[in-house]
């Protein structure tokens, strides 16, 4: 009898563990700015399995710096699409990225620009990173950080911010995770004009999430919605 209590102790807690982990996520993206409507939809393959244990669920494969590859679809208001295919690769403390995306105008011209990041951890969870595009290269050169903090009782925090070469400009973001599962953030963006957003996500179990952002531009406000599913 205490044998099977055990074995079934143990076959739980498997099952418990597993449910946590994953080698795929999709996520689904819908963007509304005065009836001008954006779709996105981008697939992720991790080489190893993402664990949540531990983690900000959000922020799992950048706390377990998990190796990607990814592909991406996005239609605006069917004016026009892009493709794009780009990676994740993390080596002891080093981080590289890499993002090529093709863009297409309706009636219009196409074009093809490609993305990259080197960056190096300079403590868990704490990235510095400097990035640029082979488009106005000198004009797109970004300094990047990123940090999560681990607080007290399973809270975390995460603090995001890039410094543009062009016109110097910024962007920064902080999301505050009361639990694993949820959280709020904010962000702000000096790139056109002064544009100001607040989001909040949760996941419903370790597969699921939604979220859903507002976002105060220049000119007009947009509201986005999103679902996130994992296997």
């Amino acid at each position: 009898m205490k044998k099977s209590t055990l074995l079934l102790g143990l076959s739980l807690l498997s099952s418990s563990v597993f449910a946590n982990n994953y080698n795929n996520q999709v996520d689904f993206n819908y963007l509304n700015i005065d009836d001008f409507n954006v779709i996105n939809l981008e697939g992720t393959h991790y080489f190893d399995s993402v664990t949540t244990n531990n983690t900000a669920w959000a922020e799992a494969a950048f706390m377990g710096r998990n190796n990607s590859a990814s592909v991406g679809y996005t239609n605006f208001d069917s004016d026009a699409y892009s493709l794009s295919l780009g990676g994740d690769y993390y080596h002891e403390n080093i981080f590289v990225g890499l993002d090529v995306t093709y863009v297409d105008v309706d009636g219009g011209s196409s074009d093809t620009n490609v993305a990259g990041e080197l960056g190096y951890f300079f403590a868990k969870n704490w990235l510095v990173s400097v990035s640029a595009n082979d488009e106005s290269f000198s004009d797109s050169v970004a300094l990047n950080t990123k940090y999560i903090a681990t607080l007290s009782g399973g809270a975390f925090f995460n603090f995001e911010a890039s410094y543009l070469n062009d016109h110097k400009d910024f962007t920064a973001a902080a999301d505050y995770y009361w639990t694993a599962r949820s959280s709020v953030g904010l962000n702000l963006s000096t790139e056109e004009g002064y544009d100001f957003g607040i989001e909040a996500q949760h996941f419903f179990s370790p597969t699921i999430s939604a979220r859903i952002a507002y976002i105060a531009l220049s000119n007009d406000d947009a509201v986005s919605v999103g679902v996130t599913g994992r296997f």
